[in-house]
């Protein structure tokens, strides 16, 4: 993966050669993820753990979609202790993680286009 925190293989596989729609994918992605990520951080701060389950299944397409290393699983996680409404500490731990592992996937992804 060449050191980047994602993978566009899947992207690319999903897409075909097509470089004008990976560009578009990818400016999706940089323009619905800061919304999702403050809506989730928002509803986290709140412990509106309803909300909080349905943004990280959101952002979880996404996730899968870009591969992004280390993800996968945490925003599982979340959306499954957010189901739970157990352990708030770990709920608030995984929420920080993953918006500063999309923050900076976002800050790389900006390059790509």
């Amino acid at each position: 993966m060449n050191g980047k925190l994602y993978n566009l293989s899947q992207v690319k596989l999903f897409l075909g050669d097509d470089k004008q729609q990976l560009g578009n994918m990818i400016t999706i992605f940089l323009n619905e993820t800061p919304i999702m990520l403050k809506a989730l951080n928002d509803n986290c701060e709140t412990k509106n753990y309803e909300e909080v389950k349905f943004y990280a299944h959101k952002l979880k397409s996404s996730i899968d979609l870009f591969q992004i290393n280390g993800l996968q699983q945490d925003i599982r996680a979340l959306e499954r202790l957010a189901v739970e409404e157990k352990d708030f500490p770990s709920i608030g731990r995984y929420v920080t993680g993953i918006t500063g592992v999309l923050e900076n996937v976002m800050d790389d992804l900006e390059k790509e286009v």
